[in-house]
């Protein structure tokens, strides 16, 4: 990772797309205990509430993965990555501490394997809206929650399984719910400003707090995602 770059990509876009910096063999690890955990779900495993199931979103609290072949040790090794400490303390202006309660492994599907499912399509939003109060009607004073996000994917995604969908640039405040259709959006945002990169293991994408984002797929896909993300908070 070059920090210099991937600082200027965070301030200039709210978004750096760090490439082949984590990991591979970890990340394998990781893969194998997300796939073990979610096979076991789709079977029918009840859950202990520990592991904060959702099943509408398919995803676990990254500690779950301990009763699946991941060391406790590894959970947050990602973030112990060369030059990851200073991007996110630059970022957020002094020192951090990732929250083991807003750490998550997920499962997306892709199409082809939604049919018979109950699930729910993650569609657009900012991570600085966690925790927070909505009020009825739109309103350019609502604050967001302090947060960075590292979000490393378990395979390669964004071709042939689901990735993620950004609209590149630094919002001044959170938009309200009753703003985040896809079409409004295009409709205020250029088209320049979307992007769907593709990832494959190794590289990982940390963005702040105020980035819309979504999950994206196409009818092409053919395989499902594994993903691990991690929240980082001012100390």
């Amino acid at each position: 990772m070059t920090a210099g770059n991937a600082a200027t990509q965070l301030r200039e876009t709210g978004i750096a797309l760090l490439r082949g910096v984590f990991d591979v063999d970890l990340l394998v690890r990781l893969h194998g205990a997300a796939k073990r955990c979610f096979e076991a779900l789709d079977a029918g495993l009840q859950p202990p509430d520990s592991y904060r199931f959702n099943r509408a979103g398919h995803s676990v609290l990254v500690t779950a993965l301990v009763d699946f072949g991941a060391s406790s040790g590894e959970l947050l090794s990602p973030l112990a990555t060369a030059g990851l400490d200073d991007l996110i303390q630059g970022a957020l202006d002094g020192p951090w501490a990732c929250s083991m309660e807003q750490s998550w492994v997920r499962k997306k599907f892709a199409p082809a394997f939604t049919a018979d499912r109950v699930l729910a399509f993650q569609n657009w939003h900012q991570d600085g809206a966690l925790g927070v109060r909505f009020p009825a009607a739109p309103s350019p004073d609502i604050p967001m929650t302090e947060l960075l996000t590292c979000w490393i994917p378990l395979q390669r995604c964004g071709g042939d399984s689901p990735g993620l969908e950004f609209i590149r640039g630094r919002q001044a405040s959170l938009l309200h719910f009753t703003e985040l259709g896809d079409a409004a959006l295009r409709r205020r945002f250029p088209a320049e400003q979307f992007w769907r990169p593709e990832l494959e293991v190794g590289d990982g994408l940390v963005f702040m707090k105020s980035v819309l984002h979504r999950t994206y797929e196409s009818p092409e896909m053919s395989s499902n995602r594994l993903s691990v993300e991690y929240r980082a908070f001012p100390a």
